[in-house]
């Protein structure tokens, strides 16, 4: 189970109009409960009024700069709550409930290795990027890394001076082209515009030193554009899949209506019961296979749930199937090889078997 554990911000700082970086000091006791791997994120909550809110944040570090303070990047979403408090009320000095970094968005670094990684982000999803570039050039002297990175002008370009400063500093190993899509690119008009399969396309050919088919690329960004530059990369460049990577910010399609989908409409209208091992307790409740989620009616009836997005994004409510059998209507988080270990995300299942055991403790 996760846990939060009260962090104190040190550092709350404007990076752009829209966004705030916040760094949490973590405290020697905890520094080995927040160990964390690059690309991984953190969860926060705020309970305002009877509204317990939970948000997910990638980390902008990378575990060789050190684990004493960890940094997340916050934009500000219309109407949103925590993001809009985030961004207007919070100082440094406050006290953040944060649980232990989690996720799969990173690969595994060597110091002998020689490679080449492609860093692709808009906006806010240069965070998780970030980290995995800058954790690859520390650990892998012999490695290079690129990083195409879309923002709407100059002005809106999120860590601007650091990656400016990463440029210098490792000096020939890293090369960073900025795409500007409401802006004229003051270098060349193939940097104008936001970033899809066919500018990626263009770029690939412009930069010939990247071998694409070898190259390891982590993507972030809208739901859209990750699609879109994945199936490229896969379909037309015939990358190999294990070398693309890529993490969600928000569920795509989240306008639509999972319960309405057909393989949603196929499961069985039964009655089941449903048990739920947390913490080494069992909670069990009835539940209609075309009603809630497991989640949304495990935090109907108050029982202590991990969890953050409900969208099948964030990984927080994990769990595995230890009985029964379960419908999960998406997944945009979870590793072909853990759903074939029976993992599941509960916010998105409903139970099609009369009993149903998950367990939360794995």
């Amino acid at each position: 189970m996760h846990h939060f554990h009260p962090l104190k911000t040190i550092k709350v700082a404007k990076e752009t109009n829209d966004s705030v970086n916040i760094a949490f000091e973590i405290p020697q006791n905890l520094r080995h409960k927040f160990s964390f791997k690059q690309g991984q994120y953190l969860n926060v909550r705020f309970v305002f009024g009877e509204e317990d809110l939970r948000r997910s944040y990638s980390i902008v570090n990378a575990p060789t700069e050190g684990n004493t303070s960890l940094e997340i990047l916050v934009k500000h979403l219309e109407n949103g709550k925590v993001s809009t408090f985030l961004n207007e009320n919070l100082k440094s000095g406050d006290i953040v409930e944060v649980s232990a970094p989690m996720g799969h968005f990173y690969t595994h670094y060597h110091p002998s290795n020689e490679k080449t990684y492609v860093g692709i982000a808009a906006g806010s999803g240069i965070s998780p990027v970030l980290s995995n570039l800058k954790e690859a050039l520390y650990q892998e002297p012999k490695s290079k890394a690129y990083l195409f990175f879309s923002n709407k002008s100059l002005n809106d370009i999120i860590f601007k001076k650091e990656i400016d400063e990463l440029v210098h500093k490792f000096e020939g190993r890293l090369q960073v082209i900025y795409l500007l899509s409401r802006e004229k690119h003051f270098e060349d008009e193939l940097f104008e515009g936001r970033i899809s399969a066919k500018k990626l396309n263009l770029l690939l050919e412009k930069f010939t030193d990247i071998p694409t088919q070898e190259a390891t690329y982590f993507i972030c960004g809208p739901a859209e554009m990750i699609k879109e530059v994945a199936e490229f990369l896969k379909n037309d460049k015939k990358v190999p899949s294990l070398q693309i990577m890529y993490e969600y910010y928000a569920a795509p399609d989240e306008d639509e209506n999972a319960e309405m989908s057909d393989e949603f409409k196929a499961i069985p209208n039964i009655e089941s019961m449903v048990t739920l091992i947390i913490d080494d307790d069992e909670y069990s409740f009835h539940l209609n296979s075309k009603k809630k989620s497991i989640l949304d009616q495990a935090l109907n009836d108050k029982l202590p749930v991990p969890f953050a997005c409900k969208g099948g994004v964030c990984c927080t409510c994990k769990a595995q199937v230890m009985e029964g059998e379960v419908f999960m209507e998406k997944n945009f988080a979870l590793t072909e090889d853990e759903v074939a270990r029976g993992f599941v995300l509960t916010c998105q299942c409903h139970p099609t078997t009369n009993v149903v055991m998950l367990s939360y403790d794995v």
